[in-house]
C-alpha cells in the first residue's frame, strides 16, 4: 500500500511567466497541502518538489522546483496532482480520506443496497456522499445518517429514514 497514489487535486493552468501554476484541491487542507514537501504530476510518477505555495479563494498557486517557464506549466495543464499513501498524515478513529470510500456498497439498516459511493462533495457544514444504484442518493455525511464504514469490508450503513423523500 506504500506505492499507492492519492489524487489531491488538478493542474488548472500555469500562473504568470515564471512556472507557476494553479491547483484546484480537492479535499486537503491548505495547511495540509503545506505539509506536503513533494507532489507528482500526471503520468510522470516522478515527485517534484514544492518550492513554495499559497492560497488564493479556493486555489492555490504552487511552485515547483523544475517547472521555470509558462510553457512547461501549460503542458502540465488538466493533469492529476498525486501524493503517495504514506504522505498523508493519520486519521482521527472516526475518520476516512475520501479515496477509501469511494467504490464501496452503502446499505440501509434493513440490509438493502442503495448502490455504490461514486463521489463525495463539500457543502458549508459537511461532506455529501453520492450513492448510485437503483437510483441517485444524496446522504449527508453527518453521524445520525452514517452508523456504520468498515473500509476491510468495503461497507458503509445509513439511517435514511430522518431524510423525507429519499427512499421514495
Amino acid at each position: 500500500m506504500t506505492n499507492l497514489l492519492v489524487s489531491i487535486a488538478r493542474v488548472k493552468g500555469p500562473r504568470g511567466l515564471k512556472g507557476q501554476v494553479w491547483l484546484k484541491p480537492y479535499g486537503d487542507s491548505f495547511e495540509q497541502f503545506q505539509a506536503y514537501q513533494y507532489v507528482i504530476i500526471g503520468k510522470a510518477r516522478n515527485p517534484l518538489e514544492i518550492i513554495s505555495s499559497q492560497q488564493k479563494g479556493n486555489m492555490y498557486i504552487v511552485e515547483l522546483k523544475g517547472l521555470t517557464t509558462r510553457e512547461q506549466a501549460e503542458g502540465i495543464k488538466g493533469e492529476e496532482v498525486f501524493v503517495k499513501r504514506e504522505w498523508l498524515p493519520p486519521l482521527e478513529g472516526d475518520e476516512y480520506y475520501w479515496c477509501d470510500l469511494i467504490g464501496i456498497q452503502v446499505f440501509d439498516l434493513e440490509g438493502n443496497n442503495l448502490g455504490e459511493l461514486v463521489n463525495i462533495f463539500r457543502t458549508g457544514s459537511n461532506d455529501v456522499y453520492v450513492v448510485n444504484g437503483e437510483k441517485e442518493y444524496l446522504i449527508p455525511a453527518i453521524k445520525d445518517i452514517v452508523k456504520e464504514v468498515s473500509i476491510e469490508e468495503s461497507r458503509m450503513v445509513v439511517d435514511i429514514t430522518p431524510l423525507e423523500g429519499l427512499n421514495d
